[in-house]
């Protein structure tokens, strides 16, 4: 039985919001998806295309595609990991399209991702500007798959089974590629503060 509550009353989970979705073409319970998502969507395509105007163009494609493939949602995995692959395989092929770089272009700019890591609630209160930046600059110098295995584990709140899966590897190594990837994370985050720290010397 459909429940007529007002949106902001909602307490529905994407999965939950998908199947009336699919079941009642729901407009304004994809209005709810749309407005849960935007922030992240942007913010990923900002990350490949590092301009506000294509990064815009593209997100309202994604929406278009998602409104439209919602039905070929299997409820297998989380929504966000669905999405996530819907979003980096637009970008990808967009970016074949259009000639852009790849994702490996080590001059992002840092600032782009800032709609990413608010929208995710990456535990920022009481930090600074700074030190902020210095986590997603950190983050920015890693191999493309080790930031994908990281948004996936610590943002979609996929399993080591399910990364391994994915990625093609055993749990044992994933989990030993896991603590690589955090170690040089760390190792980068703190070089970048020594470089700050030489600068202000």
């Amino acid at each position: 039985m459909k429940l007529d509550l007002p949106p902001t009353s909602l307490p529905f989970s994407d999965e939950a919001l998908v199947r009336d979705i699919v079941s009642n073409n729901n407009i304004e319970y994809f209005n709810i998806l749309y407005d849960r998502y935007y922030p992240f969507i942007y913010g990923q395509c900002m990350l490949y295309f590092k301009n506000p105007q294509d990064a815009e163009d593209v997100t309202q494609e994604i929406f278009f595609k998602l409104y439209k493939k919602l039905d070929t949602f299997a409820f297998k995995s989380r929504f966000f990991t669905w999405l996530y692959r819907l979003v980096h395989n637009h970008c990808i092929n967009h970016q074949r399209g259009t000639k852009h770089r790849r994702l490996e272009n080590k001059s992002i700019n840092p600032e782009n991702l800032s709609d990413y890591f608010f929208s995710y609630n990456y535990e920022t209160n009481g930090a600074n500007d700074y030190k902020l930046a210095r986590l997603k600059r950190a983050i920015l110098v890693l191999p493309v798959e080790d930031q994908q295995i990281l948004v996936l584990k610590y943002c979609g709140g996929e399993t080591i089974k399910e990364l391994a899966e994915r990625y093609g590897y055993g749990e044992s190594a994933l989990k030993m590629k896991l603590k690589r990837i955090k170690a040089k994370l760390l190792k980068h985050y703190r070089q970048i503060d020594f470089e700050h720290q030489d600068v202000v010397k």
